[in-house]
């Protein structure tokens, strides 16, 4: 265990646009970025520049391994990629900072938990939409118990994006490529997993995706909590934010989100006899910990706090695990027209 003040050396497999940001992190939280490796050594160079990293590049994580004397491994690679980059990194006793997903299927997400946990090692999933002000925000209004028990959550997400590329001919693309933020998010907010869901998807006439561009799930989570999900990547008019619209609804009242900065709380007052209550607007004093609301930062310093000795992060694969089950079940539901339950550690 290092002390504050000593300095982590990792190693970064995958020099792509995601890079960037994690390296920007990376400095501000003082870790030595000691190699780099991707298979097109011009990209690993010209992201070493930018940065001014001075260590060696490699076009293979083992030569990068055997070479430098790393104590963590961040995997910035593509999805069908972590697999195989995760698992040595934890094979070779790294601590591991993986983009997500944390894998394409379950047996390979089941494989890297396991790893981690026969290692010894810290392995941990850079699922960083859960550390947004206004998901920290309706989480202490939750907390503060504002609006009493939460039964029922609501996310709407309506944007018409044409990335081109390989999205148009993805299949599931957005359940497979977007739906794992707000899933996870849900998962943050009621405090339980997914159990079970129902899901359809289908492909509008005017849809430039090939398949699943629309959305409708719900979940049964395991504190008996619904959560309900419409999305669409070909929606054009009155969008939503990225991060979607949110309604949580309790016993004694209900939080809304934006997606962007307003989150809002009203509390029901009764009023005997009357067909529809009063409601008054929820004051909650005090703002989120900085340190939880920025992102792609606060997922990396609680992966480094953990490796000094601190708590374990949110964002742990063993933890993660249960929100890649629930975009695969939605998956499996959307296949077979019928309701799917969910994977288990």
């Amino acid at each position: 265990m290092k002390e504050p003040g000593e300095t982590f050396q990792a190693i970064l497999a995958g020099c792509g646009a995601m890079s960037r940001e994690w390296l920007r992190c990376a400095q501000e939280l003082g870790i030595e970025v000691a190699a780099l490796v991707d298979v097109s050594p011009e990209a690993a160079e010209a992201r070493g520049k930018e940065f001014n990293l001075t260590g060696p590049i490699f076009r293979a994580l083992p030569e990068a391994i055997a070479a430098v004397p790393a104590e963590i491994l961040f995997d910035c690679t593509i999805p069908a990629a972590h697999l195989e980059v995760s698992g040595t990194g934890l094979r070779s006793g790294l601590n591991v900072l993986e983009e997500k997903p944390l894998a394409l299927d379950l047996p390979g997400a089941l494989e890297l938990v396991r790893l981690a946990e026969t290692a010894g090692r810290l392995h941990v999933v850079q699922q960083n939409r859960r550390f947004k002000r206004g998901i920290r925000r309706l989480r202490q209004m939750i907390e503060s118990r504002a609006i009493g028990d939460v039964t029922t959550v609501h996310v709407d997400f309506f944007i018409g994006a044409h990335f081109g590329g390989f999205r148009d001919k993805m299949r599931h693309v957005l359940l497979a490529d977007m739906a794992i933020h707000p899933f996870d998010a849900a998962r943050f907010l009621v405090q339980a997993d997914g159990e079970s869901v129902y899901c359809e998807e289908w492909t509008p006439a005017n849809s430039w995706y090939e398949h699943g561009s629309s959305v409708v799930a719900i979940f049964r989570m395991t504190n008996g909590v619904r959560f309900s999900y419409r999305a669409s990547w070909c929606s054009e008019g009155f969008r939503t934010a990225w991060d979607a619209n949110w309604r949580v609804i309790g016993t004694e009242g209900t939080l809304w989100w934006d997606g962007e900065s307003e989150v809002r709380g009203e509390r029901v007052r009764p009023v005997p006899g009357a067909l529809l209550y009063e409601t008054d607007a929820i004051l909650l004093e005090g703002e989120p910990d900085p340190a939880l609301t920025r992102g792609h930062f606060s997922v990396m310093k609680q992966f480094v706090d953990a490796l000094r000795g601190g708590p374990a992060p949110e964002t742990r694969s063993s933890d993660n695990f249960h929100s890649l089950a629930m975009v695969l079940a939605a998956i499996q539901s959307a296949e077979t027209g019928q309701r799917a339950a969910l994977a288990t550690l």
